[in-house]
């Protein structure tokens, strides 16, 4: 190790000393919590022990002075990561903030990225800004803007959107559903009108979501989320319940969750029908397998690799589609053009399930088959 690496670790850890744990931001203002400590980290020094060997990459982690909770640490690395065009440098200024804020976050940041090639380069704030050529704006991020930053990055982990799939022929370069979000989050914790960098490139969030966000950091996430409910700060509350109601049954789990809207709670006949008996068998199976999740409403986020195939369309092609139709609204010539959208979807097979549940509808009629069903959705 160079004097500098070890000049560096030591002032690392006579940090951690005087601070206890690596403080969270705090607002400047005062709020009814003095920081974000939320959950306590076994190991609060903040060196990281990457010990993986080969091609690793020196990327900038900031962290405060000790005592510092002006929020420069945090606005550096949000201001960093908007501009990043380097992806483990932008994974690193992520990791970085999410850190800032929950501690308790850091030995699943610090094992995603032992897993990509990064190697921290920390960066005390504001006493390292000089030695590394970092400029100081006279302005930071007040605790509204970080919480909101936060809970982009938090979003960005997931995958909340399966834009392809539900949307085959939708423009998002100009109007993307994370710009709702961002506007959901800024009411949330009451942000309104200010400028922010976010969201971040598409290209940067497929990098953070892939990259960063490992099944042990979403996770922990998660656990982050459900412990902070009923958090005394109400800014805090109101986002990680936003955060969490929005993670819930999202991504790849509404695959599932049209099928459950339009064809399990109407109990549709089209369940009974026999061209169809394979595909009925495998949402069985999926919706069993959801069920003995812990907690069914993140199934896909944090099931086993191995286990996301319960969710894959072509276990259920025709159903999905004539759950999607419905859901949708389409009309004949619609449902022709998009059917060739979803593999191994057959028109003609889907035009008759949809009679079939149509008709049914209209009669009271409903699927002799008992289908199980999960709890609270």
């Amino acid at each position: 190790m160079s004097n500098h690496d070890s000049t560096k670790k030591r002032k690392i850890e006579n940090h951690d000393e005087q601070n206890g744990l690596i403080q969270s931001i705090v607002p400047s203002a005062p709020t009814p919590t003095n920081n974000l400590n939320l959950i306590p980290t076994n190991n609060p020094n903040m060196d990281f022990q990457i010990n993986k060997m080969g091609n690793m990459t020196d990327c900038n982690f900031y962290l405060p002075d000790a005592g510092d909770n002006s929020g420069l640490a945090f606005s550096v690395a949000a201001q960093d990561a908007y501009f990043s065009k380097d992806n483990k440098n932008t994974c690193a200024y992520v990791g970085s903030m999410l850190c800032l804020v929950v501690p308790a976050f850091k030995n699943s940041v610090e094992a995603a990225f032992d897993g990509i090639g990064i190697r921290p380069r920390f960066i005390s704030l504001p006493s390292d800004a000089n030695e590394n050529n970092i400029s100081i704006s006279s302005s930071n991020l007040d605790w509204s803007s970080i919480l909101v930053v936060f809970g982009y990055c938090i979003l960005t982990l997931f995958k909340i959107d399966n834009i392809k799939l539900f949307n085959p022929d939708s423009d998002w370069t100009t109007k993307r559903p994370v710009l709702d979000r961002i506007e959901e989050l800024r009411a949330k914790v009451g942000c309104p009108g200010k400028y922010l960098r976010i969201p971040f490139d598409e290209k940067s969030e497929d990098a953070i979501r892939t990259m960063l966000g490992t099944h042990a950091l979403c996770t922990s996430v998660i656990s982050f989320l459900m412990n902070s409910f009923n958090h005394p700060d109400s800014q805090i509350s109101s986002l990680c319940n936003y955060l969490s109601y929005t993670i819930s049954w999202s991504g790849d789990m509404r695959v599932f969750t049209v099928m459950n809207k339009w064809l399990l709670k109407t109990k549709s006949p089209v369940l009974s029908g026999s061209r169809v008996k394979l595909e009925v068998d495998n949402l069985e199976e999926t919706i069993k397998a959801i069920t003995s999740h812990t907690y069914p409403q993140y199934f896909s986020h944090l099931c086993s690799a191995s286990e996301l195939f319960h969710l894959d369309v072509s276990r259920f092609p025709n159903l999905f589609y004539v759950a999607l139709v419905l859901e949708k609204g389409w009309d004949d010539v619609d449902i022709e053009y998009y059917c060739d959208h979803i593999s191994g979807a057959n028109y003609k097979t889907v035009c008759e399930l949809l009679k079939v549940h149509r008709k049914a509808m209209a009669n009271n009629r409903v699927s002799t088959r008992r289908m199980p069903t999960i709890p609270g959705i």
